[in-house]
């Protein structure tokens, strides 16, 4: 304890401060100040890296870029923020409109299989059947084929005029070419 009190003592012991020097205040005219430059050279003061930082004109400067950085980088991501929100949105509302148009296919289908349900039991023979012989309908007997002369045929087409009179009065077979042709291909089809 007597080391630590003897430390305290010669710590504590305070050099009384020295008192500051004052300079002479000198006053100049302009002649004098126009006159000095020329013949005394001006150095530039040497300021410390503190001294720069802490200056007022630096302080401004970089305050100021400070401000413009740090308000430009928030409206840069608050645009962003925006621009992905307006996104989402537009997505939100393309997938409700996909969403719609697929219940309206889904509803659509759902529709054409019950009108093909109900078109195939109309069509059923037996039902056909059933309602023709409700109106009266008997099945028919038998069917007999009449032959038509190919002369007959073309006169009535002359007449209503479906064919030239011209092409029926050619004299050629027109099987002819058919047996030329079937000979030179070996009869293959």
């Amino acid at each position: 304890m007597a080391r630590t009190a003897a430390a305290r003592s010669t710590t504590t012991a305070r050099k009384p401060a020295a008192k500051p020097v004052k300079k002479p205040v000198t006053t100049r005219t302009s002649a004098d100040r126009k006159a000095r430059p020329a013949t005394r050279q001006r150095s530039k003061p040497v300021r410390s890296k503190l001294a720069l930082a802490v200056s007022n004109r630096n302080l401004t400067r970089r305050s100021r870029r400070l401000v413009y950085v740090t308000s430009g980088v928030v409206i840069l991501i608050v645009g962003i923020m925006m621009m992905i929100v307006i996104a989402q949105t537009r997505i939100a509302e393309n997938q409700m409109q996909i969403d719609k148009i697929e219940s309206q296919i889904s509803a659509e289908r759902d529709r054409y299989n019950t009108l093909r349900l109900e078109r195939s039991s109309l069509r059923e023979p037996a039902r056909l059947v059933a309602n023709a012989r409700a109106i009266g309908m008997q099945p028919g007997i038998g069917t007999d084929f009449t032959s038509v002369d190919p002369y007959t045929v073309a006169a009535v087409l002359v007449s209503t005029g479906g064919v030239d009179a011209e092409l029926l009065d050619a004299t050629e077979d027109p099987f002819e070419t058919y047996g030329e042709f079937k000979a030179t291909v070996g009869g293959q089809p």
